[in-house]
């Protein structure tokens, strides 16, 4: 989704400070997204519980090995010259990532540096 005056600056601020970004859950769609493209790398930082119902909760990410949230997104890369960051699973990383930030108002309330000053 293209959002007008909007450019990701790479800054990794949603990433390392919006908590949605890096502890919460993902969509069926993004579990079947993954299941579809055989990550099961991705897959494994996914806790799954049953609510009964019908209703099955995705939670991200949690240590494989240990199976605590992390503190960060583990996909989220730095560049080695300290320019910013990328996501390391950009071409299916889930639903509430590619959509952040939802409109110009969404991104300066949560301090989103992607917006131009016109637009």
């Amino acid at each position: 989704m293209r959002r007008k005056g909007f450019s990701c600056v790479r800054c990794g601020h949603c990433c390392l400070n919006l908590v949605d970004a890096y502890r919460g859950c993902v969509s069926d769609a993004d579990l079947a997204l993954w299941q579809r493209e055989g990550r099961s790398d991705i897959l494994a930082w996914v806790d799954s519980v049953d609510l009964g119902h019908g209703n099955v909760l995705h939670s991200v990410w949690v240590d494989p090995e240990t199976r605590d949230d992390v503190e960060r997104c583990p996909w989220l890369v730095e560049l080695p010259d300290g320019g910013g960051y990328l996501c390391g699973i950009n071409d299916v990383k889930p639903e509430h990532c590619r959509n952040y930030p939802e409109h110009r108002r969404h991104g300066e309330a949560t301090g989103c540096r992607g917006f131009s000053l016109k637009g």
